[in-house]
């Protein structure tokens, strides 16, 4: 009987340490947000890779590199256009099969990756490289 209540409590304490564990990175991969502004088609391409680092095309030319980290829902992101010691800050929302997202601004001063990110929806076009 005393195995039976051993067992039972590691197996509390177990479920309960991987229940705090970070869920699986999902933002790793190729996000794509298209439109059409002042007639021509505008092309924001982010690709977030496993190792932290992220790459953002707009129209297929690089503009920003950088790094970030996710923890849960939130993303906390850096470049060198707005100074890479300060780290802005997303809440991420998925939806449907994940296959796209939303970043809503947490706090972040840097207008440029505020305006270029807030509210907009992405949509998932396939894995990093």
């Amino acid at each position: 009987m005393k195995k039976l209540y051993l067992f039972s409590f590691l197996f509390v304490v177990l479920c309960t340490a991987l229940s705090f564990a970070d869920d699986a990175n999902l933002l790793i991969g190729r996000w794509e947000h298209s439109t059409i502004s002042h007639g021509e088609s505008f092309n924001f391409l982010a690709v977030f890779r496993i190792n932290g680092t992220f790459d953002g095309f707009i129209n297929k030319k690089e503009f920003v590199s950088g790094v970030y980290h996710m923890k849960h829902d939130t993303l906390y992101i850096s470049d060198a256009t707005c100074n890479a010691q300060y780290q802005g800050t997303y809440k991420v929302e998925f939806y449907g099969l994940r296959d796209s997202l939303r970043f809503h601004v947490i706090q972040d001063t840097c207008k440029g990756r505020r305006e270029g990110t807030n509210g907009l929806l992405f949509k998932n076009v396939g894995a990093s490289r």
